[in-house]
C-alpha cells in the first residue's frame, strides 16, 4: 500500500468526482479500493484488468501529481488529413440528407462518406476510418443485414412473389 502513503482517502474520494473519463475514473476508483484496503486480485477482477494494470494505476499515484495521475499523457498520432476546417465543413456536410449534395441516396453511408471525402477533399479514408468520422458528427451508419438463417425459404419466396404482384414501391 505505500504507493498510496502519502494520498488521504479523502483526496482520492474528491477525486473522484472531479475525474472526468471512464478509464481516469476506474483509475481512481482502484486507488480508493486500494486505499480501503482491497487486495490488487480483487480490484483486477472490479476492474476487468490484470493485477500488473492494478498496480501500474497505482504507480502514477506514487509518481505524479494526484490531479494528474488518473490522466494519460497527450500523444501526438498521426496528423489528420483534413485540416480543421476541412474537417467542420465535412461535418456540416454530415448533417444534411445526402440528396441535397446531389446524391441519390438518402442516408450516409461508410462507403458514400469516402466516396464523398474523395470527390470533395481529394482525400482517401478506408471504412473503418468513414465509420469514426460519421461517429464523430454523431451519426450512425448503415450496414447491409444479413440474411436470417432461420428463414423459411418457402415463406421468403411467397413474400417475393407477392411484392412482385402488387409492384415496388
Amino acid at each position: 500500500m505505500s504507493r498510496l502513503d502519502g494520498i488521504t482517502l479523502e483526496e482520492l474520494q474528491e477525486l473522484r468526482e472531479q475525474t472526468e473519463g471512464e478509464i481516469p475514473r476506474e483509475r481512481v476508483l482502484a486507488a480508493i479500493g486500494r486505499k480501503q484496503g482491497d487486495e490488487l486480485d480483487r480490484l483486477a477482477e472490479r476492474h476487468g484488468v490484470v493485477e500488473k494494470t492494478i498496480r501500474n494505476w497505482l504507480d502514477r499515484f506514487a509518481r505524479e501529481p494526484i490531479e494528474q495521475a488518473p490522466y494519460d499523457d497527450d500523444r501526438s498520432g498521426r496528423p489528420s488529413k483534413l485540416d480543421e476546417e476541412q474537417r467542420e465543413q465535412l461535418f456540416e456536410q454530415l448533417q444534411q440528407p445526402p440528396t441535397e449534395l446531389g446524391y441519390e441516396q438518402q442516408a450516409w453511408s461508410s462507403t458514400l462518406l469516402i466516396d464523398h471525402v474523395k470527390e470533395e477533399y481529394d482525400v482517401e479514408y478506408s471504412k473503418g476510418h468513414a465509420r469514426k468520422l460519421m461517429s464523430k458528427a454523431e451519426l450512425s451508419y448503415r450496414t447491409a443485414r444479413p440474411r436470417n438463417h432461420e428463414a423459411d425459404p418457402e415463406k421468403e419466396a411467397e413474400f417475393q412473389e407477392t411484392v412482385e404482384k402488387n409492384g415496388r414501391n
